[in-house]
């Protein structure tokens, strides 16, 4: 059987896949003594200042583990908008455990927003065959003005995951940009499909169907729209 601690632990991991934090938090306190557990059990009740703390303390105990590195680099860049501090933590993850693929997507997304687009393409190159990373190398192109290249890296991406609203909003941009609107319309209302409660994405089915002159579509998108605005609060992008 399991030493108490090694119990408490299991018990706090099991909460914390349940998406259950408080009892994560609480089962972890009593007795587990693992502050990498413990500060992802803080950061899913998003009490942010002690997930810091208990990364710091869990670098401080084992210096060559990756994952706390990481963890804070997610931090810095999904919930602080910090590009600079978060490619610094994935950079000490990489250094750690350099084969991570996640960790160098992510790397390429900072470098991406900090103006660095050489730099982002080689970090996202090392990453794939990752969609995140095949959406990384679609934008730059798209930026560079290559549609058809950010294309195919669009498409590859979405073949590998068909939930991401994100990249379908990008696939439809492209499509958009190429003249291809009933592609483009379709890509948006998959997007639609996967993010349900994001209303900008039905404002800019709006705008599409709109610039195709199919009038009554466009009406019924502008009242989806404003329906989920007023649940939601959304914005028009």
């Amino acid at each position: 059987m399991a030493d108490p601690a090694e119990r408490k632990l299991w018990q706090g991991m099991l909460a914390i896949l349940s998406n259950d934090p408080v009892t994560a938090i609480r089962t972890l306190r009593s007795g587990a003594d693992d502050p990498k557990a413990l500060g992802v059990a803080y950061y899913l009740a998003r009490q942010y200042l002690l997930f810091r703390e208990q990364m710091q303390e869990a670098i401080r105990r084992k210096p060559g583990d990756f994952g706390p590195y990481y963890f804070l680099g997610r931090h810095y860049d999904a919930d602080l908008d910090d590009c600079q501090q978060a490619a610094a933590w994935f950079r000490r993850a990489l250094e750690r455990s350099p084969s991570y693929a996640r960790a160098r997507a992510y790397l390429g997304s900072c470098l991406e927003r900090l103006g660095e687009p050489a730099e982002a393409e080689r970090a996202y190159r090392t990453a794939l065959p990752l969609p995140l990373a095949q959406l990384g190398l679609a934008r730059l192109e798209l930026a560079a003005g290559r549609t058809r290249e950010a294309l195919v890296w669009a498409r590859k991406a979405m073949d590998g995951d068909p939930g991401d609203a994100g990249g379908w909003r990008l696939l439809s941009r492209i499509l958009e940009s190429e003249g291809q609107l009933a592609s483009a319309i379709e890509a948006l209302r998959k997007a639609g499909r996967a993010a349900p409660q994001d209303a900008s994405l039905r404002y800019r089915l709006h705008r599409l169907y709109r610039t195709s002159g199919d009038a009554a579509k466009a009406k019924e998108t502008l009242a989806e729209y404003e329906r989920l605005r007023a649940i939601y609060g959304a914005q028009p992008e």
